[in-house]
């Protein structure tokens, strides 16, 4: 900005001398041989510098006057902040004393409240105990002349009283037998009943090794007779017998065509079944599946201690045969 104004200063005063310049050729006569005097041209040059000079201070004064003015304005720019934030700091006190004054009075509110809801707590208390006391007090009265009724009637009451223990009594006695004769009937039954149920599950265990047995012989002839030497591995033959022991039990529905599942299967070293689970497939099917393996009890399991532990918990991947 301090360039700007020396620039502007600079070519105010060249122009002065220009035109102060272009007066003076004006007046000058070119006709010879008549001398001009000296004395204008000095008197012109002084002019000049004292306009430059009395231009100069108007300008220092101006941008004195106008720095003063931006000063003056920065202050009350800042005046007015100030009174903008005392203002605020007032309102925000006015505020924050409003709601002292708001909660204050809910709080006493709130009191008064408590106190009314105690004192008809507090009555509310004193009616029930005389109700209660009211009621009580004719309940005695009642139970006096209850009393009173049953001292008049106590004589014939006590004959029918021993009549009816005599009776009931015996009526005890003879459910006590009637009782025991019935439990020992249930004993019998039951008795007879788990005997028949241990016989039918030992012959549906021997069924299901006689077939385990007839299943083994079956593949182990087929296995021999396999084309070209081949021989299914002692694993693939395993699974092979549980495929079919799961088929025997499993119960297939047509629209089960086409689709597999994959059980995950625990056995203990017995080969008993200790854990079905549906590992992927169709959920139906795996369903259907799981209950076939479970019905089978036991899964055939090989002796060889090398592959018996892969069989410990294994899946395997059904297909039914539809």
């Amino acid at each position: 900005m301090k360039k700007s104004s020396l620039l502007i200063a600079f070519i105010s005063a060249l122009s002065l001398h220009l035109i102060v310049g272009g007066l003076l050729l004006n007046n000058i006569d070119f006709s010879l041989p008549k001398e001009k005097p000296l004395t204008p041209i000095i008197n012109a040059s002084v002019v000049s510098q004292k306009m430059f000079d009395d231009l100069a201070q108007r300008k220092d004064a101006k941008e004195l006057a106008e720095q003063r003015r931006k000063d003056l304005l920065i202050k009350e720019q800042e005046r007015i902040k100030r009174e903008k934030q005392n203002a605020e700091k007032k309102r925000k006190k006015r505020e924050s004393e409003k709601r002292a004054a708001e909660k204050a009075e809910v709080q006493r509110q709130k009191k008064e409240v408590e106190r009314i809801q105690t004192e008809k707590i507090l009555a509310a208390k004193q009616l029930k105990a005389q109700k209660e006391a009211d009621k009580a007090k004719k309940i005695e009265n009642e139970k006096r002349e209850k009393r009173e009724k049953q001292q008049a009637e106590q004589a014939l009451a006590d004959k029918k009283v021993r009549e009816k223990r005599e009776k009931i009594e015996a009526e005890r006695i003879q459910a006590e037998k009637v009782a025991k004769q019935k439990a020992l009937a249930e004993a019998k039954e039951k008795a007879e009943k788990e005997i028949k149920r241990k016989a039918e599950a030992e012959k549906e265990r021997q069924r299901q090794a006689e077939l385990d047995k007839q299943m083994a012989a079956e593949f182990a002839d087929e296995f021999s007779s396999a084309q070209n030497a081949k021989q299914l591995s002692e694993i693939a033959r395993y699974k092979a017998l549980i495929q079919d022991k799961i088929g025997r039990n499993w119960q297939l529905d047509p629209d089960m065509k086409g689709k597999t599942c994959t059980l995950a299967i625990r056995l203990a070293p017995d080969g008993l079944v200790l854990s079905v689970n549906r590992s992927r497939g169709d959920t139906k099917l795996c369903d259907s599946a799981k209950r076939a393996a479970l019905k089978a009890k036991t899964l055939p399991i090989p002796k060889d201690s090398e592959i018996a532990p892969q069989f410990r918990d294994f899946d395997i991947t059904l297909e039914p045969d539809l």
